[in-house]
């Protein structure tokens, strides 16, 4: 009977680290160089779709710590200004659990559509503080596809992880 309480604890813990964890494996993947023709400079912002399904899902699971890492570590390997994206997924943090109740065990599209505007807001706030950190008005044109390309993909990244959070034992 003992060995079986040991096993729950390093379940528990690495349950504890799948939603970082993925949160940084979506990162490298977003900052590899797609071979698309025309959008070889914009990529989904899937730290935005990781961010927001885990605290959606599992908020105690994704604290800020650890999404301002995330957001630090997306904003060395992307070479953008350092601490945008820390700061923009923080503000995705915020406003994911600020909608949590309405958004939690609902249909699939209405956290669609939650998400769209959560993603459209990270992209604008991105943008603007691109915009201001290089003192110049730089094209939303690159933003835009990214946030739409970001919720072209978050049923995908959804299924993905939906998938990684049927192994995680029942919240707590």
């Amino acid at each position: 009977m003992r060995s079986a309480q040991p096993i729950g604890v390093i379940g528990r813990f690495v349950a504890a680290l799948v939603p970082s964890l993925t949160a940084v494996v979506f990162v490298l993947v977003g900052v590899v160089p797609a071979a698309v023709p025309g959008l070889s400079t914009v990529s989904p912002l899937l730290s935005v779709a990781v961010i927001f399904f885990w605290v959606v899902t599992r908020p105690a699971l994704m604290p800020p710590a650890a999404v301002f890492f995330v957001g630090l570590l997306q904003d060395v390997l992307s070479g953008g200004p350092i601490g945008l994206w820390a700061l923009t997924l923080l503000v995705v943090q915020y406003l994911s659990l600020s909608q949590r109740q309405y958004l939690f065990g609902k249909t699939f599209t209405l956290g669609w559509v939650g998400f769209a505007s959560i993603v459209s807001g990270a992209a604008l706030l991105a943008w603007l503080g691109a915009c201001i950190y290089y003192g110049v008005f730089l094209s939303p044109a690159p933003v835009l596809v990214q946030g739409a390309l970001t919720m072209l993909v978050y049923p995908a990244i959804a299924w993905i992880l939906v998938g990684l959070s049927r192994w995680m034992p029942p919240a707590q």
